[in-house]
């Protein structure tokens, strides 16, 4: 094993700097990999995947990177292994490979891993996809709790009740979810009372949430959902079924496979839990969107009432103003009459165009009036169409 930068030396306090074990075979690449992260953790090396194993059971660290061309055990061996320890069988691993196909993608899903990263990888992603991972484990450690109590309770609610009871109680607490994250726990808690060890992942209007056994999906288990949304209602693949409708995928590990009926029966309900799931989703997509049109629409009616009060101020003040201005004239005329030398008859010609002129104007200041009533009642037509 080459020699590979530590800073832990015999006599120096112990760092605080979270510990990754490198599993690389080669000890150029060991090195490179080591610099990169020297500064924000204490890595150790070894070179092959017995040897990793060893330092795991001596001193395990908070993440694992892992080579998947070893000689000896194959970095998915490895994987494989050290989820089979319970002691240390959630540690972050983010495989570190320079395969870079979909199969070999899986095949890191399927042996257990958190991330798959391809060789050469930069200093920045690297360091990124650590730091990521690290604050997924430590948030999934958190919630791991919470969510053995809640898989726990429904565990004990669904023992008397066939398995078909169990899909009908999801179609009536799934009413009460009021978002896509409430909806994803409730069919987390229903797979969880069937005993099965699944992943969720929704998808709609509103964005998208994925969810595992023990917390967030790690980034590796949501570009697996993701790709299998593709694969059609029903598809199996190593020892797990996942099944997709248009807006949801639910991945499973079956332990069912030598009982062909159980099998049967767990894929029917499993597809029927899909569907329920997918029609709510799209429920809650359509009461958001009645919900934006609803606040657009009282916006809107605001507004215009806000416009329409300012409209008929403004009608009235002109209404004042004319009035004033027809009564200045009449003043006015009434005072210029002796110097006109006009007849009386004439006189009184005028003071009638006058006088029918004000009514005039005083009429479609009126008719202003009802235009203004009858847009009021459109107005409230429309909130209470809104109600």
């Amino acid at each position: 094993m080459a020699d590979v930068p530590n800073h832990q030396h015999r006599g120096c306090p112990v760092s605080n700097k979270p510990k990754i074990l490198l599993v690389e075979d080669d000890d150029f690449a060991a090195i490179v990999v080591a610099e990169m992260l020297a500064v924000d953790y204490d890595v150790r090396h070894v070179s092959s995947g017995q040897a990793a194993l060893d330092s795991l059971a001596e001193a395990p660290p908070d993440l694992v990177l892992l080579d998947v061309e070893m000689p000896g055990m194959s970095g998915y061996e490895v994987c494989r292994a050290l989820r089979d320890d319970h002691s240390i069988g959630e540690l972050p691993v983010l495989f570190l490979s320079g395969r870079v196909s979909d199969e070999d993608r899986l095949a890191g899903y399927e042996a257990g891993g958190d991330d798959y990263l391809t060789k050469p990888v930069s200093a920045e992603e690297l360091r990124s996809k650590i730091k990521l991972e690290l604050a997924s484990y430590a948030e999934r450690r958190r919630l791991k709790s919470d969510l053995s109590n809640a898989f726990s309770t429904a565990m004990t609610a669904m023992t008397s009740a066939a398995e078909i009871g169990g899909v009908l109680q999801f179609l009536r607490t799934s009413f009460g979810c009021a978002d896509y994250a409430s909806l994803c726990r409730e069919v987390m808690n229903t797979l969880g009372a069937y005993g099965l060890e699944a992943s969720v992942q929704l998808r709609g209007q509103q964005g998208r949430v994925s969810l595992g056994a023990s917390g967030p999906c790690s980034p590796l288990e949501e570009s697996v959902l993701t790709t299998m949304s593709t694969h059609g209602r029903l598809f199996e693949f190593g020892s797990r079924i996942s099944c997709s409708y248009e807006r949801i995928t639910i991945i499973v590990k079956s332990s069912a496979r030598d009982d062909p009926e159980r099998h049967g029966r767990m894929k029917d309900n499993l597809a029927w839990l899909a569907e329920g799931a997918d029609a709510r989703v799209a429920s809650l997509d359509s009461a958001a969107a009645i919900t934006r049109q609803h606040a657009v629409l009282s916006n809107l009616t605001a507004s215009t009432r806000k416009a329409l009060q300012g409209i008929e101020q403004r009608h009235r003040n002109q209404g004042v103003k004319s009035s004033q201005i027809f009564q200045d004239l009449q003043r006015n005329f009434e005072r210029s009459i002796l110097t006109l030398g006009i007849t009386h008859s004439q006189e009184e010609e005028l003071a009638e165009m006058i006088q029918r002129a004000s009514s005039q104007a005083r009429a479609l200041y009126d008719e202003g009036l009802e235009i203004g009533t009858h847009m009021e009642d459109l107005l409230k037509q429309l909130e209470q169409a809104g109600h």
